[in-house]
């Protein structure tokens, strides 16, 4: 199973941290592993060529870290869509993907 933790302060988003594997299928087939994949490298990519903000991400098999250090409109708005799409997956693929909202002080 995948989890997923979103980490919110004041009820924005700042980051994420995203483990396991969803064994929705064989390695290379699973379109659960390969959507959230997408997302999460997207997120990152992203941020790094579209906003001047600063983060930081750690990234290994089966484990993807991103932490938002200053949120602009811009990066805000891709780690809301992030989240959202993780959402929409965990809501299809429920018994592959759990995702918890953590807020942060």
């Amino acid at each position: 199973m995948i989890d997923v933790i979103a980490f919110a302060k004041d009820g924005k988003y700042t980051g994420l941290k995203v483990s396991g594997h969803a064994n929705f299928d064989e390695e290379g087939k699973d379109i659960v592993c390969a959507a959230v994949s997408v997302l999460t490298l997207n997120l990152a990519n992203s941020i790094e060529h579209f906003c001047n903000d600063d983060f930081t991400v750690d990234s290994d098999d089966g484990f993807f870290s991103f932490v938002l250090h200053d949120r602009s409109e811009k990066s805000g708005l891709l780690l809301d869509s992030c989240i959202l799409g993780l959402m929409d997956i965990g809501e299809e693929y429920g018994d592959f993907i759990k995702i918890n909202l953590q807020e942060v002080k």
